[in-house]
């Protein structure tokens, strides 16, 4: 049993199409296989810059054969009144090679139809090879793809330029989309040259004499080695916190490390600087020495010839060193323009087009973050803290340095706010008001970043929603799932029960006192990014393993805060199982389906001497406060055993009264006990939302 080894050569693919073709093409091969009924071993999948090659273990020699029911137009077609075969039924037996008599006629679906049975020979393998390969050029998807001039409309990430197909030793030759393949690959494309590959079992150690690492993986593990080796004959460790190195390794064939020097003259600037320069672009790897200060060299990791290592060193020393040299020159002009010409900048640069200036987001966050440090009930050293923080949280927006490095904004303010004199509070918080950045980015370790950084991702989704420029599909320009989802792991970190409601109405007050030009009713937009909210709590929820429709329960209650619904459903989540839980949901369930069957009719209940009436009134009086009372403290525990007792007594009401008497003055007390009975279960959960309600 062969294996197959199809190879795709390309020109240099971005490191984002190597990662999708990781992705996608293990997948892609077994359903295409699938598809081919072709039984085979499970396929390996390597990528790198200039190819993309699959390896498909032990494929039978040939596809078997099998006999195929063809079906042909409806019976009713295919013969006359007199059941003699019509002209349908002719040219149908013609095209499937059969005489006209070996149709037969069998239901499907309800109908008719005439049927002929054909054999399908088997099939060899080698015959099959084009079609698959086909597909696994076709079948993938990229986020950004080409049309060259190969005159076939084919489009893939990059220009393919060869392709091999050899089954065991014997090479499959055909043609698609302009190209013959064959056996021939190439190797390195400065230190290797045509390799004519023998089988799949020698694909790799071919290549690997031709200067290239195909299995990405095992390109990975060599590159890290490397890092290793370089670093510790320095006496240090190297680090990644760009995440440059997944990008790195897509941008390498021959991959070797080089060491390269820091000018000591650019040391002065501040080492996230340093560290900045050497990732953002040039994708180095600092050095550390053992007490964490930064060493004043770098890593990186080259493609060319290792005989040639030290020029290549020098090379990319004086690359960075120009970068540095640039960094250095804006650092100063930043430091002799001062804080406050930095902040008059700010008059002058768009935030958006419809929200105004980033001074008026300026403004903006000093007002929010006032706010949420009063619903919040922050000391007075930390609402100040953090005002002081938003006053100061967008100077480096007018930074020459932060143009050049974006990735810098938050912190250079930070650093320019140290150096002129103010409370490291307040340096720290406007360092930390972008975080989180992402999933598994940290929450503000201070009180005063965790008011700036909320304040901050608050006024960017009430004034993107505002200007209607909410995400739609997987579009998401700004951010904003990021900001929702950041924004609720503060809230949550915090443990700030604060109204939501609160939050965006007092964003959106100050955007309108403002005068910014939204788009979009208030009501409208706030709403719309309500239940953008909730559904980020959802995706929290479930990233916790907590049921969709216990959070939909726990949101039904109408709690008013993030952190309340979560805890909520948290709770709900755990009781779950318990007989309080079951029966508050049988009985919440029951009373719903009963109301919604009333008229529009409302009133109080009041009593007439009916025991059961008055029984049932009584428990609700008394379940009220309880409830209410639960709700106000956050005890979703107390709400639940209260709405136990509750359902115990809407169970006995239902089994000895009549709910719609034919007496009106019968049903209107009843229908009103059953409606307020289903309200205050509501205020402790939606239990109709709840999967296994009756």
């Amino acid at each position: 049993m062969p294996d197959l080894l199809i190879e795709i050569g390309t020109e240099e693919l971005p490191a984002s199409a190597c990662g999708e073709i990781i992705e996608q093409a293990p997948t892609l091969a077994r359903e295409t296989l699938a598809d081919l009924r072709l039984d085979a071993g499970q396929s390996t999948v390597w990528v790198s810059p200039r190819r993309y090659a699959t390896l498909i273990p032990d494929l039978p020699e040939e596809r078997p054969g099998r006999t195929v029911a063809m079906r042909g137009p409806a019976a009713q077609a295919a013969f006359d009144d007199a059941g003699a075969p019509t002209k349908a039924a002719r040219g149908f037996a013609r095209g499937q090679g059969v005489d006209v008599d070996a149709l037969e006629v069998r239901e499907q679906d309800g109908r008719e139809f005439v049927f002929v049975d054909v054999d399908e020979p088997a099939t060899p393998t080698s015959e099959l090879v084009p079609e698959l390969a086909e597909a696994l050029i076709t079948g993938l998807r990229f986020s950004k793809t080409m049309r060259w001039g190969n005159g076939t409309g084919l489009r893939f990430s990059r220009p393919i330029r060869w392709i091999v197909a050899k089954l065991g030793e014997r090479t499959i030759a055909f043609e698609r989309f302009g190209l013959e393949a064959g056996a021939t690959s190439q190797g390195h494309r400065f230190l290797g040259g045509p390799v004519d590959i023998g089988s799949p079992g020698t694909y790799r150690e071919q290549l690997r004499a031709a200067g290239v690492i195909a299995d990405h993986e095992e390109r990975r593990a060599t590159i890290i080695q490397g890092l290793d080796a370089a670093a510790a004959a320095v006496g240090c460790t190297w680090s990644d916190p760009g995440g440059k190195l997944e990008e790195v390794l897509h941008l390498v064939e021959r991959p070797s490390v080089i060491t390269g020097a820091i000018n000591e003259a650019s040391l002065r600037l501040p080492e996230r600087v340093l560290v900045t320069a050497m990732q953002s672009h040039q994708r180095y790897f600092p050095l550390a020495r053992g007490d964490g200060s930064l060493y004043p060299a770098f890593l990186a990791v080259q493609n060319g010839d290792p005989a040639y290592a030290d020029l290549i060193a020098r090379g990319n020393e004086s690359v960075l060193d120009a970068r540095l040299q640039d960094a250095v020159f804006s650092f100063d002009r930043d430091r002799d323009a001062g804080l406050a010409e930095l902040d008059a900048r700010l008059d002058t640069i768009v935030f958006h087009q419809r929200l105004g200036t980033m001074a008026d987001k300026r403004e903006r966050l000093v007002s929010g973050v006032q706010a949420l440090a009063a619903a919040a009930r922050v000391s007075n050293g930390d609402a100040a803290h953090a005002e002081a923080a938003a006053r100061l949280a967008k100077v480096d927006q007018g930074a020459v340095l932060v143009a050049e490095f974006s990735d810098l904004e938050g912190f250079v303010a930070a650093q320019y706010a140290r150096e002129e004199g103010y409370p490291e509070e307040v340096a720290t918080a406007i360092d930390e008001q972008y975080l989180p950045a992402g999933v598994s980015s940290p929450v503000p370790g201070s009180v005063p970043g965790a008011l700036l950084a909320a304040a901050e991702k608050i006024d960017n989704l009430a004034g993107a929603f505002l200007a209607d420029e909410a995400p739609t599909g997987s579009k998401d320009p700004y951010g904003l799932r990021r900001a929702a989802q950041g924004l609720l792991r503060i809230l949550l970190d915090r443990e700030w029960d604060i109204p939501t409601g609160e939050l965006l109405q007092g964003a959106a007050t100050r955007l309108r006192d403002q005068g910014a030009d939204l788009a979009l009713d208030e009501d409208e937009a706030l709403g719309q990014l309500h239940a953008f909210l909730a559904d980020r709590v959802a995706f929290q929820l479930r990233e916790e393993a907590i049921a969709h429709d216990v959070t939909a329960a726990a949101a039904g209650a109408d709690l008013g805060s993030v952190l309340a619904t979560v805890v909520w459903a948290r709770a709900l989540d755990a009781a779950r199982g318990d007989e309080r839980f079951a029966a508050a949901r049988t009985a919440h369930t029951r009373l719903v389906k009963l109301a919604a069957g009333f008229d529009d009719a409302t009133g109080d209940y009041a009593s007439a001497g009916d025991p059961h009436e008055d029984a049932l009134s009584a428990v609700l009086d008394t379940a009220a406060p309880a409830i209410a009372d639960a709700r106000r403290r956050r005890d979703p525990a107390a709400a639940l055993e209260a709405a136990g007792g509750l359902a115990d007594a809407v169970d006995a009401f239902l089994v000895d009264v009549m709910v719609n008497a034919d007496d009106p003055g019968e049903r209107a007390r009843r229908q009103a006990l059953v409606r307020k009975a289903a309200a205050l279960l509501g205020e402790v959960a939606d239990f109709t939302k709840v999967a296994g309600g009756d």
